[in-house]
């Protein structure tokens, strides 16, 4: 079993991954898990401009990675979803279920529900015109 573990020193904030194998390996922002790979690509975009972001903003992107690793036509809900933060002069905070309802709100009201990439992919698909294409038979 893999774990992100997250801590916060004197030379600033860590995220490490440890791995079944035994290797460990730090990184920036992660996510791991069997549909992961959606929030990796969210984050690996996102990530060099997160130093200057207030904690609700960090907090709204977490969520916003998380949207595409929901398994099928799921969505992201205080049930499914939790945030945990660490920082300097911060201490451990678990942010779940009703503590997490309005950031899921404020996602919603955004549009946040979808990665960027499948609202790309969706609105590529229903402006395509039929009208004139070729078709391989």
């Amino acid at each position: 079993v893999g774990l992100l573990v997250a801590s916060f020193d004197k030379s600033g904030p860590h995220l490490h991954q440890t791995c079944p194998s035994g290797n460990i390996y730090e990184y920036y922002a992660s996510a791991i898990g069997a549909r992961s790979q959606s929030g990796r690509t969210y984050l690996e975009k996102i990530y060099e401009g997160l130093g200057d972001m207030s904690k609700d903003d960090l907090i709204m992107h977490a969520l916003r990675s998380l949207t595409g690793c929901v398994t099928g036509d799921g969505e992201l809900t205080k049930e499914n979803a939790s945030i945990a933060i660490v920082g300097k002069d911060q201490a451990y905070t678990l942010l779940e279920g009703d503590e997490l309802q309005p950031y899921l709100d404020k996602l919603e009201l955004e549009g946040g529900d979808k990665p960027e990439e499948e609202e790309e992919e969706e609105e590529e698909e229903s402006s395509g015109d039929d009208e004139g294409e070729a078709m391989d038979v």
